[in-house]
């Protein structure tokens, strides 16, 4: 169930795997992901053209998403992360399209095995 999650979100179930050892504590993290409030962070920063408090929420989701090995999702927040880290919102605004289609298929497929 698990291995099927990380290939539907285009994750790596090997390095989740090898980083919290068992399935059973991946689960614990993903219900973790569901409360980071990192995301929430970025998306005010957005819809508020707040470049500072976009940038603080997509570098915390960014390493949340590392350490999860949430491959698709952390290779897009990597990229609004160095967009607002150089203060280019209209090239962050343009990615963030692409960060929220990933999350919502992250959250959508934690939701599926929770």
């Amino acid at each position: 169930m698990i291995q099927e999650f990380y290939k539907n979100i285009n994750g790596n179930y090997e390095l989740a795997l090898s980083r919290m050892q068992n399935d059973e504590r991946i689960k614990k993290y993903l219900n973790f992901f569901l409360v980071d409030e990192s995301y929430k962070s970025l998306e005010q920063g957005m819809n508020s053209n707040d470049c500072e408090m976009a940038f603080k929420g997509a570098h915390t989701l960014k390493g949340v998403c590392q350490n999860m090995a949430f491959t698709a999702l952390s290779t897009v927040v990597e990229q609004i992360t160095e967009e607002l880290r150089a203060k280019n919102i209209e090239k962050a605004k343009i990615t963030f399209k692409k960060v929220q289609e990933e999350y919502k298929k992250v959250i959508g497929e934690i939701n599926k095995i929770m």
